[in-house]
């Protein structure tokens, strides 16, 4: 128990934090550097890199009270799945594809910077819990977009004498007509699709415009402004509930102490009354 409360310590410290960060970012550098240019040296580097992780992850389940405990914590899992990648060959894959993809997994070493980095751990929270919270915003969304995508298609669709391979129709179908869509959500020469459409579509321009216009104020100024509300409060709350952790915190190490001081207290007390009677005993 003795040596889990000093592992703990070391794991929770500065110093063992900043050395893991380096060794990430190091990682990270040499992963980009692959990239480009190819050494023995680097692959050298690389393994022994991840036997430091190896041994870090080693450290943080030694200083747990049980598997269970170490489990429990998500980041400890992911650490588990991204470091195990490693190991495994390039020699099980039979062709160029797969190994690229696999390598491709090797890159999110780099997200371990996040376990390391209080302030990181605390927007990853927000943006997860902000996902749940999402789940309705992102259906209204859906249905606004296909129905803009059906109506774009029915009033848009241009002749195929009109298109041609390096200008494809942009509600030319469904699925093209969602790309657009987001094309003209980030606001992307949606102006430009606009312009190319009138005296084309076989409607009036006026219901070219108000299509577009209509589009970027309900997606752009509607919904997602809701999206950032619920950012935006799903933050608040996280950070009130790490301030209420921390408080909760304080106040038990802060019971603690007093209860360690009324300790001493009584302790000092029984002494006096010791040498009092030891005072009153006649010599």
């Amino acid at each position: 128990m003795e040596l889990q409360k000093k592992i703990q310590r070391l794991v929770d410290s500065l110093p063992f934090m900043l050395l893991i960060n380096i060794v990430i970012i190091i990682n990270a550098i040499l992963i980009g550097i692959e990239t480009f240019y190819f050494s023995p040296l680097i692959i050298k580097i690389q393994k022994s890199i991840v036997l430091v992780f190896v041994l870090e992850i080693v450290i943080r389940w030694i200083g747990k009270e049980s598997i269970s405990s170490y489990l429990k914590n998500g980041w400890n899992i992911f650490d588990i799945i991204i470091v195990s990648s490693s190991f495994i060959p390039d020699t099980l894959f039979d062709n160029s594809a797969a190994i690229s993809v696999f390598r491709v997994i090797r890159v999110f070493r780099i997200l371990r910077l996040l376990r390391t980095i209080p302030e990181l751990q605390v927007i990853i929270t927000v943006l997860l819990k902000s996902i749940r919270s999402l789940t309705y915003t992102g259906m209204l969304f859906g249905i606004f977009m296909y129905m803009y995508s059906v109506m774009g298609v029915i009033l848009f669709r241009l002749p195929e004498a009109a298109t041609s391979p390096s200008q494809p129709d942009p509600y030319g179908s469904i699925s093209e007509g969602f790309f657009t869509l987001f094309r003209i959500l980030t606001g992307e020469d949606w102006t430009d699709l606009r312009y190319n459409l009138l005296g084309v579509a076989h409607v009036p321009d006026w219901i070219v415009t108000g299509y577009h216009v209509s589009w970027m104020a309900v997606s752009a100024f509607l919904l997602v402004n809701l999206v950032v509300g619920t950012v935006v409060s799903n933050f608040e709350q996280v950070m009130q509930a790490s301030k209420d952790v921390e408080i909760a915190s304080k106040e038990h190490q802060l019971h603690i102490e007093i209860s360690a001081l009324h300790s001493k207290l009584d302790g000092l007390e029984q002494q006096m009354r010791i040498l009092l009677e030891k005072d009153q005993k006649p010599g």
